[in-house]
C-alpha cells in the first residue's frame, strides 16, 4: 500500500477513534459488529499483534489495531469498505455532537479517492 494511502487511512482512523477514547473498539458490541461483517478474526489478530508491541499501551493498542483493520479492509475488501465504515459510524453509541465530524470523515474519504456521491451516500449524517 502506498505510504500516502496508508497515511490517509491513519488520519481517517484517528478521526473516528477521536470521537471515542477507544472503549467502543474493545466492547462486545464492536465484537458483534466485526463478526457480522466477517472481520472478527482479522480484528482479533491485529489487536493481539498490537498488544505484543512494547511501544503501544492503553488506548494506543486499540487505536493502532483499528488503523490496521481499516487498511486491511481497504486493501482486501475494497467493495465493503464504505458499507463497513457506514455501519460502524452508525453503530457507535458515542456519536459525535460536533457537526463538523462527518464533514471531516467525508474529506478523508475524498482523499482516498471516493466520489462525493459515494461519501454522502455512506455517511449517516449525509443521508437524506
Amino acid at each position: 500500500m502506498p505510504q500516502d494511502t496508508r497515511e490517509k487511512i491513519r488520519q481517517l482512523s484517528d478521526h473516528i477513534v477521536d470521537m471515542d477514547t477507544g472503549s467502543f473498539l474493545l466492547s462486545e458490541q464492536f465484537s458483534r459488529f466485526c463478526r457480522e461483517y466477517g472481520i472478527d478474526e482479522i480484528w482479533g489478530g491485529l489487536l493481539t499483534s498490537a498488544e505484543d508491541r512494547p511501544d503501544l499501551y492503553g488506548n494506543e493498542i486499540a487505536r493502532h489495531a483499528f488503523s490496521r483493520l481499516l487498511e486491511h479492509i481497504y486493501r482486501k475488501k475494497r467493495a465493503d469498505f464504505l458499507p463497513i465504515l457506514s455501519g460502524l459510524l452508525a453503530l457507535n453509541p458515542k456519536k459525535p455532537c460536533d457537526p463538523s465530524f462527518f464533514s471531516t470523515i467525508k474529506q478523508d474519504l475524498l482523499g482516498l479517492g471516493y466520489s462525493e456521491k459515494d461519501a454522502k451516500e455512506h455517511l449517516p449524517a449525509e443521508r437524506g
